[in-house]
């Protein structure tokens, strides 16, 4: 499938059934619809049997949308399926990047390392909270995703003066995660 996809959308879509690959690309997201659908069949059966033995239900995105009535089940289906494509280039080429960098500048790895013990101490696993209390860990994941923009057709931005989008900072000339921070 993702070797297929830029190929088959440089062809205008009435053409699609009838290029010699469609079947092999159909067939694939038809296989990643079939393991969302797995996961999502494992959850709604973990919902039901702590709703049978009356304990209470919590849990993340999926456990959310499944819950509330903002989707269809389908609807769910269809995010789920795109999430977990998107999940792995996009979060693998982050991460990736990000302990290149963190490798090249050991000062700006112990820094972060020194926030994240202050934050989660011992083996404590951080919640969205604890990243919400990590302004160093954002700036780097920042920088990062802005020298290494996960959509390939981004291009880097460096930019000659600080300028604002929305409501993010893009720093002159800056050579640290730190420096962002500060500036912020």
């Amino acid at each position: 499938m993702f070797q297929l996809s830029p190929i088959i959308v440089l062809f205008p879509k009435s053409v699609w059934p009838y290029l010699p690959f469609w079947k092999q690309f159909v067939a694939a997201w038809d296989h990643l619809f079939k393991v969302a659908e797995g996961l999502i069949q494992q959850k709604m059966e973990s919902i039901q049997q702590k709703v049978h033995l009356d304990q209470s239900v919590e849990g993340a995105y999926l456990t959310h949308l499944l819950l509330s009535d903002q989707m269809t089940v389908t609807e769910i289906l269809g995010s789920i399926t795109e999430l977990l494509l998107a999940g792995v280039d996009t979060t693998s080429n982050t991460v990736s990047w990000c302990l290149y960098e963190l490798a090249k500048q050991p000062e700006v790895q112990e820094q972060l390392y020194q926030e994240v013990m202050s934050v989660c101490p011992g083996d404590e696993l951080p919640n969205s909270e604890d990243i919400a209390r990590m302004p160093y860990l954002k700036a780097i994941v920042r920088e990062t995703l802005r020298l290494y923009p996960v959509v390939p057709g981004n291009a880097r931005v460096s930019v000659d003066n600080e300028i604002v989008v929305g409501d993010h900072l893009f720093p002159k000339d800056v050579s640290s995660p730190q420096e962002c921070i500060e500036k912020e």
